[in-house]
């Protein structure tokens, strides 16, 4: 599927982050058209029965659809202070963010300011534990926008409490504008903290 979205002025998202003017808002889960997401809140659904989520174990990498692994990344939760590290980070979001943040916590996603528009992505699957679909604008240096879809799905190893958050992202067709993007802003986060003005 081709992921084409026009962003109307009238669009209320939920967070924007001024410094890489990110955004990201809320798709309803019923209104999902991708197959991969749809896929995995099925697989989800059917892990975690009566509860909030699955523990982390009952998830079977294994049974997924082959193409889609390398997009998935699993979070450990930390309640006090909050905070999401990636347990487990697929080889495409290598591909797209030009590092590998396994063991290391989303804070450390760069620029800054994207990874304070990932942590709220988090932060509000864990708060109403529940599943989130959303759907991140990222501004491109020519001035255009390339987008991409992601599902977070909650894990809990108590049935009660969210210790765990499973992602599924999709990219469509802006691969190759996203890897472009997060490559461009990899060197110049990197130049910076190497030659600080």
């Amino acid at each position: 599927m081709i992921l084409t979205v026009i962003f109307e002025p009238s669009v209320n998202f939920e967070s924007q982050c001024v410094a890489m003017d990110a955004r990201y808002r809320n798709i309803p889960i019923e209104t999902l058209e991708f197959e991969s997401l749809c896929w995995v809140h099925a697989y989800w659904q059917e892990r975690k029965g009566d509860t909030i989520g699955p523990a982390w174990p009952d998830i079977d990498l294994s049974a997924f659809p082959t193409r889609m692994v390398p997009r998935v990344c699993v979070m450990n939760v930390t309640a006090q202070p909050l905070d999401f590290t990636y347990r487990f980070w697929g080889t495409a979001i290598t591909g797209i963010h030009h590092y590998d943040l396994t063991g290391q916590s989303v804070k450390n996603l760069t620029p800054p300011a994207y990874a304070t528009c990932i942590f709220n992505q988090y932060k509000d699957v864990y708060s109403a534990r529940a599943p989130r679909a959303f759907l991140t604008e990222v501004p491109l240096d020519n001035g255009l926008l390339t987008h991409y879809a992601v599902i977070r799905l909650p894990l809990s190893n108590t049935s009660q409490n969210v210790d765990g958050i499973l992602s599924v992202e999709e990219y469509g067709d802006q691969a190759g504008d996203l890897h472009e993007q997060f490559e461009q802003l990899w060197l110049r986060t990197h130049d910076t903290a190497r030659n600080p003005e």
